[in-house]
């Protein structure tokens, strides 16, 4: 069984090649203490223990080793597997060094003093360690892992000193629990989180292999989502049964819009291979394999450019620079990435590299990397595009970066939030998420996140949305749709552009107009879109007085009225700055209204539907709005009185006495 989530290269490499070793004369002399069932637990430790499966054999030696407490040698073993769960790494160190009066039986027993010396952030004390392993007539082949150590242990240390200006958090239940969940992806508006969810809800429980049962088996990735509450909390995670089957199933990214799913699947003995999944509506689709990008090598992440245009993945394919590489491919005119390439050295080592993702302005990669300056496992690296090429990338530091397996970086389009997956101290269980924030650190994302409803005749449709440069030096366009359910959309409008907009739905056709030529930061507008067919548009009837102002009906003049009751309160009364209705949805200039607050589409119960800017509680904070909003965008903006989502004459607030002093 082929799963993502792997053991830190040192494990992999160091017992590929050579088992980890069982000692027969410690183990025969151990045999004697033994009961015939305690003999049968022994060996079946021992078997998962030269398979690497040090996890599974812990509570088998552990219980033991509650038996005898004087063995050494069941404390070696014990301590040995203990180096590979965070929560025994203390534990690990005072087990491994019980058993030094029988290290000259031990061949591995520096090494692992090393390993556990690392774990526990004793840099130094590990180098040594390696050193001493080193002195063994070891094959060249093992020098240059242990080698890759000391210089790891070198790193970890460096980075001690450094590190970022970033908090992390463990997001917690019920997300995290005492199995595994890592590879967190969100859509661009970050309403729910789909995640690989690793343990006992895993579909068919523990399996020999896809399908079929065993007790002694072992469990199989599965695809989890959980929706954001109001709160900011998240919901109790559930499977997407639409997309996992009984052998590995895992997320690998999200399009921004939140419409289309990539994932690793292995149902089988096989490599595994990219497929992607649409959601229909509120409902994920069958997956099916992805085109042009799979091979009959292993391929297990994968992301894209803003526009899509560019996908990259990790492949174990080869031609690359060794190990798991980060490779790129363009969209091809039939639809199909092709012209496929490795990303060079400047990205890729002789170790590996995998899980890439690229900020929603397309101008940052992070992925994760055994080689470089790794602090151990795998580290998060970073790597600016420099005049259209990916620059040297460097090690993020600590916090985030730990000296186990530290995967799967995930930045929200603003750049204030990242989530990450990684196994440490203090954690729920083997592999958690958790929250970086910031997520980005030095020079934010600049670009606009637009986003809204689609409506035709005032229903949500599954409109067909493209968008285009102006500029061909930076030519960006790309083609997507809003959501067929709710009509939701959402796009991510690099900086630097004049871009067209267009929206469709049968013969409905709307073009909207977006410059970010002097953005510089990130921003978010949100503008519902209005398709109106002619024989709709004859059918609504609009009383043309709900579309302007009704201060010229007032008693008084309107700058009296609203010195004197402009910092009033009314119970029930809401003040909003209208900016348009039906009629003139065709106007607005969106661009300019990005320095205010969203405009919100509504259809109140006199049934006029009105474009308006805020909510305030008093006609003065409306007014002050609506100034601003005539000064930078809508000339014939004006303020209105709503009660109990009612419109109400402004004359009618004096003479039904609503106003009482704030």
């Amino acid at each position: 069984m082929l799963k993502r989530i792997i053991l830190s290269f040192l494990l992999v490499t160091f017992f590929f090649l050579g088992k980890a070793q069982i000692n027969n004369e410690l183990k025969s002399e151990l045999q004697k203490l033994l009961t015939e069932p305690e003999k049968k637990i022994l060996t079946t430790a021992d078997n998962h223990y030269k398979n690497q499966e040090y996890i599974a054999s812990l509570g088998l030696y552990d219980s033991l080793a509650k038996a005898y407490p004087d063995n050494l040698y069941l404390k070696y073993l014990l301590g040995t597997c203990q180096c590979y769960n965070t929560f025994y790494f203390s534990k690990a160190e005072e087990n491994i060094k019980a058993a030094e009066p029988i290290k000259s039986k031990l061949l591995d027993y520096d090494f692992y003093l090393g390993k556990v010396y690392q774990n526990n952030d004793r840099y130094i004390d590990a180098i040594k360690q390696f050193e001493l392993y080193l002195a063994n007539p070891l094959p060249d082949t093992l020098k240059s892992v242990v080698n890759h150590q000391i210089e790891i242990c070198k790193n970890s240390a460096e980075q001690l000193n450094k590190g970022t200006i970033a908090s992390i958090t463990n997001i917690g239940p019920p997300v995290n629990t005492a199995a595994s969940e890592y590879s967190p992806l969100l859509p661009g508006h970050e309403n729910f989180m789909v995640f690989t969810y690793l343990g006992p809800k895993s579909k068919g429980g523990k399996q020999k292999l896809p399908g079929k049962s065993d007790p002694k088996g072992t469990y199989f990735e599965d695809v989890f989502i959980s929706q954001k509450k109001d709160s900011g909390n998240w919901d109790e995670p559930k499977p997407i049964d639409a997309i996992n089957t009984n052998g590995n199933d895992a997320p690998l990214f999200i399009s921004h819009d939140g419409q289309k799913l990539y994932l690793f699947r292995n149902v089988a003995l096989g490599s595994g291979d990219i497929f992607v999944s649409y959601l229909k509506g509120t409902e994920w689709s069958i997956p099916e394999k992805l085109k042009g990008i799979n091979s009959n090598y292993w391929e297990g992440s994968i992301c894209f450019s803003p526009d899509e245009k560019i996908v990259y993945f990790s492949s174990e394919r080869p031609g690359g620079q060794g190990g798991r590489d980060i490779w790129f491919a363009q969209l091809m005119p039939d639809g199909i990435y092709g012209n496929i390439k490795n990303l060079g050295t400047t990205i890729n080592t002789t170790f590996d590299e995998d899980a890439p993702f690229v900020t929603a302005d397309g101008n940052t990669m992070f992925f994760s990397s055994t080689g470089h300056n790794s602090t151990g496992g795998y580290d998060i690296f970073r790597s600016d595009m420099k005049n259209g090429k990916w620059g040297t990338p460097y090690n993020i530091g600590k916090p985030v970066n730990s000296n186990q397996d530290d995967k799967y970086y995930w930045v929200s389009a603003d750049g204030q939030r990242a989530y990450y997956s990684t196994e440490r101290k203090g954690g729920y269980g083997l592999q958690d998420i958790y929250l970086v924030e910031p997520g980005m650190f030095g020079k934010p994302t600049a670009l606009i996140v637009l986003k809204g409803v689609v409506y035709a005749d005032d229903k949500k449709v599954e409109a067909g949305i493209k968008i285009k440069s102006k500029y061909g030096r930076k030519n960006f366009s790309g083609a997507f749709t809003s959501n067929s359910a709710t009509g939701k959309y959402l796009l991510n409008i690099p900086s630097g552009n004049e871009f067209e907009v267009e929206f469709t739905y049968k013969d409905l056709r709307m073009v909207k107009s977006i410059s970010t030529v002097t953005l510089d930061s990130f921003a978010s507008l949100t503008s519902d879109i209005n398709l109106y067919s002619k024989e709709y548009l004859k059918k609504m009837a609009v009383d043309t007085t709900q579309l302007k102002s009704d201060v010229g009906t007032l008693s008084m003049n309107y700058d009296e009225f609203l010195a004197k009751y402009g910092s009033m309160v009314a119970d029930s009364v809401t003040f909003k700055v209208q900016v348009g209705a039906y009629k003139f949805i065709e106007n607005f200039n969106f661009n300019k209204l990005l320095q205010l607050p969203a405009v919100r589409r509504q259809t109140y119960a006199d049934g006029i539907t009105r474009f308006t800017l805020g909510e305030f509680n008093t006609l003065k904070k409306a007014d002050d709005m609506c100034k601003q909003a005539k000064k930078i965008a809508i000339k014939d903006a004006f303020v209105i009185a709503l009660y109990k989502n009612n419109r109400l004459p402004l004359d009618d607030l004096i003479k039904g006495n609503y106003f009482k002093k704030q």
